[in-house]
């Protein structure tokens, strides 16, 4: 009875194997496929593209699991065309489930395949599939297409009717199925349902991921099943004294109310970590875990041990010779830890700055004649007293320059000339930065002249026994590049004149770096635009470069409302409003007004840098002036027209007329003389010739550059009016780059006017200096009336100013200004010996509202009744002085 038992169970056993397993089976039977040779229509080796075509086939389908391959090689020799019964009858022999014939055709670069699915058992033709493609070198491609179209046909491949989601709780169905293969109504795929249960588990949200799939009338049904992850409810941060919570969270990339996900920890953990090794304490422990709160949310614990505070005890050096360890390390960023070290940070490893300070001791030793130095890595050692850094070198013979030669393809430019303007000369000590710097130089030089592929090559030749190297410098000029189209985008309200108009290069031109260079900088001095950007690419040809220009318009509207305190004005309400590109034609209309205690001041201004659509400046202007001085008060009135034109190289000419009404009333019974005598209506009828070469490269915030000026104006006689003086005046802007974008400028300049025809020189033309213009500090400095503050002003003048400009909120564009001032004007003569002096601080700030200044200059030396103060705080709109 119990072997009855036994015999019973097992085969229960293998009826249940059978039940489950044979339907299975059953499914993946293999379908056997016989492909027969394709007919080849075809000017060219119609035999070699058949056997092509029957291997590359017969191989795409091999890959399938559910397809047996029934070879048919014998065919391959036969010049006889086989048809449907024929393929049926040798399908049936061959014990084949398909029977595949066709053809292929070629027209052109064009190949049409078309392909007849013979059903052996039905015997009738199932189905027809076709691809086309171009060029036999992609006859692969187009045999993976008839594939597809076959496996479709012959219903070994079903098409997807649709994807379901299953499980999902927060995230959407959509963003579940965006980043998976199988898509609806794509080929349905085991391999690629295999490799989304991947991409779906990659996405970090699930904990498990799993795919049914069901066959219906319209096609394949594919559910993904997905077990979503618990939200994180807290960070919970222990054991940090060093570092704040704040400090540490920002470094993390797990928040809360997001799903769990261990990656992300074990990855927020290591930036904690470096977070810590970059205050110094490397020592310090970061352990993780994750706890249940409630049923499906985790609380994550992050608790730090930071452990003592390392620093750099020392850094040795193996190896050098040239130069003492105290030199190498000199020139690090990376120190060894100081006293102040709690205060400078000194000591702390940083190892991105240990890693530029090698570079630092690289470029040094190349630079300094050792071409084959080598500087190892560091080896650092940590315990727990400190850190220690070793530096092993390997310096090599130090060289010198012998012969320095330029050869190759020639130049215009003669070959002493650039010889002469090399960096690198013989006796010096070998410097790869200045070969570098003379790479640059003959590349523009040769860009310059049109050859904008040109290449340098540098060919060192050393004699290691001499410790000489010879230098080199072969030129491969390549083909004469021309400007084939400049194109401009982003100029959405600027016209493309304007901006044509501002290049040194123009289509058809020969190629020039130096040309793109300056228009480059033409095109900020705008100041029209946040951004300019200038690419090159090939054009049509080799011999041909488009330009491609792209700016970003900024605002070049101003409205601005405001009030300021100046020495000579006091108390001042402004207003403002100014276009600088006005309708995008690059038009500049201002309105000002200013009402003071003791100023009132209102100007009209129309500019138009371009006159006739060629570069001729011009600005008419009409104003109104009223200020009240201590013992007068100056009404003017009057209007102006400009004209200026390039002259040559970047010196420009200027040829301005004014017309003026000056009225001089509410005189004090006290005042000079020569105010008195002035008291009235003066009618000032003027022409002013000037030069202006100006080589800045900003006209707000220059930071290299000169700008020189040499004006003369003459008032009155041919052209009438109540006046009769002819002024003179110079001046001399120079500036200076230095490192950390600090810029030096030194500005001197000078003036004297002579009158003509026993006629008083007017006072309001006479030189009366102090202020933010001119000397800060001081409210008025000039010859005054015998005995008495009422200045009167000279007719000869001398200012000069050097100032020290440093970014102060550079993001917002703010600068700093520590300035000295010196400067007089006199009677007839220039005494260098009576310079009134000041020094002093201010703030330079290119606001929306336009350029401001505040600065406060202070009296070195006070003297005189005007000398009311030691100082004076100033504030101005408008940059220039």
């Amino acid at each position: 009875m119990t072997i009855n038992k036994i015999v019973f169970q097992k085969y229960l056993f293998f009826l249940l194997l059978i039940l489950f397993f044979v339907p299975s089976v059953y499914s993946e039977e293999l379908k056997k496929i016989s492909v027969l040779p394709f007919e080849v229509y075809s000017s060219g080796n119609s035999a070699a593209i058949k056997e092509s075509l029957y291997k590359s086939l017969n191989e795409e389908l091999k890959k399938e699991k559910l397809i047996q391959i029934i070879p048919s090689d014998a065919f391959l020799q036969s010049t006889v065309k086989i048809d449907e019964k024929q393929a049926i009858k040798y399908g049936k022999s061959a014990g084949a489930d398909f029977v595949i014939i066709g053809s292929l055709t070629q027209l052109g670069e064009t190949l049409n395949i078309d392909a007849k699915i013979v059903d052996v058992n039905m015997a009738y033709i199932l189905s027809t599939a076709s691809a086309q493609g171009k060029g036999l070198a992609n006859l692969d491609m187009i045999v993976a297409q008839l594939k597809t179209e076959i496996l479709v046909r012959t219903g070994l491949v079903q098409k997807i009717a649709r994807i379901e989601i299953k499980g999902n709780r927060k995230i959407d169905a959509s963003a579940i199925i965006a980043p998976i293969k199988s898509k609806a109504g794509s080929n349905f795929s085991e391999a690629d349902v295999a490799s989304d249960i991947k991409t779906i588990f990659k996405m970090g949200f699930f904990l498990d991921v799993t795919a049914e799939s069901a066959s219906t009338s319209e096609g394949k049904v594919i559910t993904f099943v997905v077990q979503e992850k618990g939200l994180i409810s807290e960070i919970r941060i222990n054991g940090n004294k060093a570092l704040s919570k704040d400090d540490i969270q920002e470094v993390l990339t797990i928040k809360t109310r997001q799903n769990l996900n261990q990656e992300k920890i074990k990855e927020d953990v290591e930036k904690i970590k470096t977070l810590y090794d970059s205050k110094g304490y490397y020592n310090a422990e970061i352990k993780d875990t994750v706890e249940r709160d409630g049923e499906k949310d985790f609380r994550v614990i992050l608790d730090i041990k930071e452990n003592d505070r390392l620093y750099v005890k020392s850094i040795t050096f193996e190896g050098n010779e040239a130069y003492s360890s105290k030199e190498l390390k000199n020139m690090m960023s990376t120190s060894e830890a100081g006293l102040f070290r709690f205060i400078t940070d000194s000591g702390l490893l940083k190892r991105d700055q240990l890693k530029q300070d090698i570079g630092k001791l690289t470029t040094y030793y190349f630079n300094n004649g050792f071409i084959n130095a080598q500087i190892g890595e560091p080896e650092i050692t940590i315990d727990k007293k400190g850190i220690y850094i070793k530096i092993k070198v390997k310096e090599g013979k130090r060289f010198k320059i012998d012969k320095v030669e330029i050869s190759g393809d020639l130049l215009e430019k003669p070959k002493e000339e650039l010889l002469r303007s090399l960096k690198v000369k013989k006796g010096d000590n070998y410097n790869r930065e200045a070969i570098m710097k003379d790479i640059d130089f003959l590349t523009q030089s040769c860009n310059d002249e049109g050859y904008a592929n040109a290449d340098i090559n540098p060919k060192i030749n050393t004699r290691e026994n001499e410790q000489l190297a010879d230098v080199d410098y072969q030129i491969i000029k390549g083909d004469l590049v021309f400007i084939n189209h400049i194109n401009i985008s982003g100029n959405n309200i600027t016209r493309d004149k304007v901006i044509r108009r501002q290049l040194d290069i123009v289509e058809g031109d020969l190629y020039s770096s130096s040309k793109l260079r300056t228009s480059y900088s033409n095109l900020n001095r705008l100041r029209y635009f946040e951004e300019v950007d200038f690419q090159t690419e090939k054009g049509p040809d080799k011999k041909k470069m488009d330009v491609n220009i792209r700016v970003k318009e900024k605002g070049t509207g101003m409205v601005m409302v405001g009030a300021g305190y100046s020495a000579a004005d006091q108390a001042v309400v402004m207003a403002q409003i100014t276009q600088q590109n006005f309708l995008g034609y690059g038009q500049i209309l201002s309105l000002k007004a200013s009402l003071g205690s003791t100023t009132n001041n209102i100007d009209l201004s129309f500019t138009e840098p371009w006159l006739f659509d060629i570069p001729l400046w011009c600005k008419a202007d009409i104003w109104k002036y009223k200020k009240e001085y201590d013992s007068y008060t100056l009404d003017t009135r009057g209007a102006g027209l400009t004209l200026g034109y390039p002259l040559f190289g970047k010196i420009v000419g200027y040829l301005g007329y004014k017309l003026t009404a000056d009225d001089i009333d509410d005189v004090l019974p006290t005042a000079p003389y020569q105010i008195i005598v002035q008291e009235g209506q003066t009618i000032t009828s003027a022409v002013t010739l000037s030069l202006i070469r100006d080589t800045t490269n900003d006209y707000i915030f220059p930071s290299k550059g000169t700008k020189t000026s040499v004006s003369v104006t003459q008032a009155g006689g041919i052209l009438q009016g109540d006046t009769s003086y002819t002024q003179y005046g110079a001046s001399e802007f120079m500036y200076f780059p230095f490192p950390l974008d600090i810029v030096l400028g030194l500005k001197g300049r000078i003036g004297y006017i002579q009158g003509h025809d026993g006629i008083e020189i007017p006072i309001f033309d006479r030189y009366v200096l102090g202020g933010i213009n001119s000397l800060r500090g001081f409210r008025y400095i000039g010859p005054t009336y015998a005995g008495t503050s009422d200045v009167i002003g000279g007719n000869t003048m001398l200012v000069f100013n050097a100032e020290i400009v440093f970014p102060f909120i550079k993001d917002a564009g703010m600068k700093g200004v520590i300035f000295y001032d010196a400067g007089n004007s006199w009677n007839d003569d220039y005494d260098i010996g009576d310079l009134r002096q000041s020094v002093g601080l201010g703030l330079r700030w290119y606001s929306p509202i336009g350029p401001l200044r505040l600065e406060y200059g202070r009296i070195i030396n006070r003297r005189g009744l005007n000398d009311d103060s030691d100082g004076r705080w100033e504030f101005t709109i408008g940059m220039p002085m």
